[in-house]
């Protein structure tokens, strides 16, 4: 009998560690999104919603028109938290802004963004490194010289929720203005975040951080927030 309730109590633990993760929707994301006026933004994303840190937070990204969004969680204001996948297969968590999705048909698939995660990514430090202002302050304050000839632009550069590093991807498809307003650089140094007009808007979008480097002052910004 007791050998018969030890092998009932691990088939338990065993299938306790096989219970999958709880199911969240994944929705197709669109093009020609609303800036969310809760940030005090106005205009269009054309190519797809922004994808952030948090709420009203740091740009990380652009969630292109046609990929997939994973909804894991929803705040007050309509951003929603969950991993953004690509169509080359780069995926990543991140807050995408409100109005971005296909709500007329969702998959169900299993939860990957932990709220570990999102605590994590509210700090600006996870995803990036020389800032151009303080906490809470800048939003592309510094404007540095472009060279249209030698320098591309590209929505996207995260590859997964590391946020260590990655690889320039989804190019923009129009040439870049002579100047942008520099934000931040990812962490491995390898590609930095502006703004510029464009398109009739205010894009973000990444570069090569060797594009614009001899451009950037020294004593760039690096406090946590």
């Amino acid at each position: 009998m007791r050998r018969l309730l030890a092998i009932a109590a691990a088939a338990v633990v065993l299938c306790g560690f096989s219970a999958p993760a709880h199911a969240v929707n994944q929705y197709t994301t669109i093009g020609n999104v609303p800036k969310p006026a809760a940030c005090n933004n106005s205009g269009i994303m054309p190519a797809g919603g922004w994808l952030a840190n948090k709420s009203c937070g740091y740009v990380m990204g652009t969630a292109i028109a046609g990929t997939q969004f994973d909804v894991h969680t929803t705040t007050a204001n309509n951003f929603h938290f969950g991993r953004w996948r690509a169509g080359d297969g780069s995926n990543f968590c991140a807050f995408l802004v409100p109005g971005a999705l296909d709500t007329s048909h969702s998959t169900s698939v299993a939860s990957s963004c932990s709220d570990d995660t999102s605590e994590r990514l509210s700090h600006r430090r996870t995803f990036g490194r020389d800032f151009d202002a303080a906490p809470h302050t800048g939003n592309g304050a510094i404007i540095v010289p472009i060279n249209p000839s030698a320098c591309t632009g590209y929505y996207n550069y995260f590859v997964d929720s590391n946020y260590a590093s990655g690889s320039l991807h989804d190019p923009v498809g129009f040439a870049l203005p002579a100047a942008g307003g520099y934000r931040y650089a990812t962490n491995d140094l390898g590609a930095a975040m502006i703004r510029v007009d464009a398109l009739g808007q205010t894009i973000w979008l990444f570069v090569a951080r060797s594009c614009i480097a001899a451009q950037l002052p020294s004593g760039l910004n690096n406090e946590n927030d």
